[in-house]
């Protein structure tokens, strides 16, 4: 027997050590038995002198004999033999010659933690994947991925059962929104057969290896994108969907999605009253994705900003009656000037429970801080003394050779300021800032080849960028002089003249460059007439906004879960600490080259905190606000009696090809012992009408 087949067996016995030494009793008595129901007959006789050769004979062959007669015991013993081996319970661990790779993914999104399957979708999802692992070869081999807006991988391929099973019960539910296309993306460049697994085994030939997803469906079609070898079978995790019925006549798309046992918060937004300034508005929305209406509150928890993991004290609250398979919003008046925190949440019990809270943080204004370089151009500095600059920014206005000094290039470089205006003088590196410059380049050789030109007419403009919002007399515009030179690549041209163009903005590593090739003076006079139109000052106007990470405290200052978020702090330091939403962690943030901090450990929803030195404190929410999550009806289910026309509209689209979900995948086991037990019996069979025939050898 080659050793491979017999490293692929294995027994599965439902007896004992003790059984089997009594089962294994049983043909030693039955030969046993056979040796002792023989009875001889006594004869006499006159003399055994002729026979004696006889008897030696018979002495020498007389066990062979006896057993040669008896084809019954053989038949007898050949019975049993096949009992006991069916009673060991012999099976293939392999899958009937070749060995198999198999790819288990495992969303582990919000939506998967879900209760209306018991005890969890997730749970049901990670039992699934369990009955692939136990029911492995021994040759086989399986990866594990979850996913949710990203993937990671949970286990490189491996064949060790044991160590199979424990990373899948690692998998914890996320708080985040699902995208299968990383995770297809990862498999298939994990899944390639001819690579080093990881876990010192290389396959030795090309095997097409069997792709497994266990998710909910709550993620767009992947389009366009090429599985390669890989065979892909959707387990559908959820309650199965409704008999198909087909939509009446007047009958809304909403009325054509399956319900589910969720009611959801599905938007959160504060700002400032218009009738009343110094009052802030929550305004929200509430999904119902029940079949039937729903009668509930809308609850507003105020939090202490000061206190992470704050339970918050109730301090409003609106009633709610949402129709079926709709949304109702409601509102908050908040009279609130100072930095606060609130929270709505939906006092109801349904299958998901992240989606019913949401929160929001307001009062948390902050100015652009802005650094003008310039050689005393009233212009310039007049504009920034408008009302609605000073409510927007706070300006410092430097000459260039204060620009030089030790404290202001300090700040620079250390991205004090959200934006720094060169007014006709260039600096020797960029700044760790966004930048406007008028009348001179940034650093770098992309502008070492600009021409001077004369009197440019302005034929056009872009008022698509949010630079160049609610500008309309620039053709009015005259420019004495200006120096063109061809935009770096990436560049948006704002401003387009007959010699080239006047204004650009480009990308710079994470900032962004804005300039205007021409001057604002050329010496003490003035080199355009710009300054007469009010296209200048909202020109201004829109630079600090676009670029000076304006925040007007209606609480923009959010993210979703497992999303970066960038924080700019008003401090010098190179790090701040961030406190997690439950107050149980803090992390340290070190500022990054372009002058911000980017936090990426928000991974569930609620409040958390940036602080740094003494007083210095930067709330930001966390919230779901995700419709797909939220809309529990799994995806990918054909429903019963549904046309055939309509079937690929339920199936998930993955590559170039739609593929149908199942609820759970057969279990298959290559068992011998019922082939076993059918052979013992055939063998009774022929002991039965060999005893009755009196047939012998």
């Amino acid at each position: 027997m080659p050793w491979d087949f017999v490293k692929s067996l294995e027994f599965s016995s439902p007896l004992g050590p003790l059984r089997w030494l009594a089962l294994a009793a049983v043909p030693l008595g039955i030969v046993a038995l056979y040796f002792l129901k023989l009875r001889r007959r006594p004869v006499q006789v006159a003399s055994t002198l002729l026979w004696r050769k006889s008897l030696e004979d018979l002495h020498v062959n007389s066990l062979f004999q006896r057993l040669r007669r008896n084809l019954l015991l053989f038949l007898q013993l050949l019975i049993i033999a096949l009992a006991m081996l069916a009673l060991a319970g012999p099976r293939m661990k392999g899958t009937g010659g070749q060995a198999q790779r198999y790819v288990l993914m495992i969303d582990d999104s919000a939506s998967m933690s879900a209760t209306d399957v018991a005890p969890s979708r997730l749970e049901k999802a990670r039992e699934e994947a369990r009955k692939i692992v136990r029911n492995m070869g021994g040759d086989d081999l399986a990866m594990v991925v979850s996913f949710a807006d990203s993937a990671r991988v949970v286990s490189n391929y491996t064949s060790d059962k044991r160590l199979l099973l424990s990373r899948i019960d690692a998998i914890q539910p996320t708080q985040s929104s699902t995208s299968l296309r990383e995770a297809l993306q990862v498999a298939s460049g994990l899944a390639n057969p001819s690579k080093q697994f990881g876990e010192g085994v290389v396959a030795t030939a090309q095997i097409t290896p069997k792709l497994f997803i266990y998710t909910d469906g709550g993620f767009p079609d992947v389009e366009g994108f090429s599985l390669g070898n890989l065979e892909p079978e959707v387990v559908v995790i959820g309650p199965p969907p409704p008999p198909y019925a087909r939509p009446g006549e007047g009958s809304s798309p909403a009325d054509a999605r399956n319900p589910s046992d969720n009611v959801a918060i599905v938007a959160l937004q504060g700002r400032t009253s218009d009738d009343k300034p110094d009052v802030y508005q929550l305004f929200g929305r509430v999904h119902n994705f029940r079949a039937e209406p729903v009668k509930t509150e809308a609850q507003l928890f105020r939090h202490q900003t000061d206190k992470p993991g704050d339970e918050g004290s109730l301090v409003d609250a609106v009633a709610l009656e949402i129709p079926a398979r709709t949304d109702q919003s409601f509102k908050f008046d908040i009279p609130e000037t100072q930095l606060a925190a609130f929270e709505v949440r939906l006092p109801i019990d349904d299958a998901l429970a992240v989606d019913n809270r949401a929160f929001a943080v307001v009062g948390n204004a902050r100015k652009a801080q802005v650094l003008a370089v310039s050689a005393g151009d009233r212009y310039l500095v007049d504009a920034f003394n408008t009302p609605t600059a000073v409510d927007q920014a706070d300006v410092l206005v430097v000459t260039p050779d204060e620009a030089k000094g030790e404290a202001i290039a300090r700040d620079i470089k250390g991205g004090r300021y959200d934006l720094v205006i060169y007014d006709g003088w260039r600096p020797e590196t960029p700044p760790e800032a966004n930048a406007l410059y008028f009348g001179v380049f940034p650093p770098g050789a992309a502008y070492d080849k600009a021409r001077d030109v004369e009197n440019p007419v302005i034929l056009d403009w872009n008022i698509s960028h949010p630079l160049m919002q609610y500008i309309r007399d620039l053709a009015l515009v005259y420019v004495a002089k200006a120096r063109i030179v061809e935009p770096p690549s990436g560049a948006t041209t704002l401003i387009e003249s007959n010699l080239g163009p006047l204004a650009f903005a480009v990308p710079r590593e994470g900032f962004t460059d804005t300039v205007v090739t021409f001057p604002l003076l050329d010496g003490p006079n003035p080199n355009t007439t710009w300054f007469r139109y009010i296209s200048f000052p909202l020109f201004l106007f829109n630079g600090v906004e676009a670029m000076g990470n304006v925040r007007g405290g209606e609480g923009e200052l959010t993210t979703s879960p497992g999303k970066p978020i960038a924080l700019r702090a008003e401090t010098a330091e190179k790090t701040i600490q961030v406190t997690s939403a439950d107050g149980s962690k803090t992390e340290t943030v070190e500022r990054n080259p372009q002058g911000t901090f980017v936090y990426n450990e928000a991974a569930t929803t609620g409040f958390y905190q940036a602080r740094w030195g003494k007083d210095g404190l930067l709330p930001f929410a966390v919230n779901l606000f995700d419709f797909r999550e939220s809309d529990l009806a799994p995806r990918g289910l054909v429903p019963a009696g549904a046309p055939e026309g309509q079937v690929e509209s339920y199936k998930i689209k993955i590559g170039y090809s739609p593929v149908a979900g199942v609820q759970t995948l057969p279990v298959t086991k290559l068992d011998w012992w019922k082939y076993l037990a059918a052979a013992g019996l055939a063998v009774l069979l022929i002991e039965w009408y060999i005893y009755n025939k009196r047939v012998y050898i």
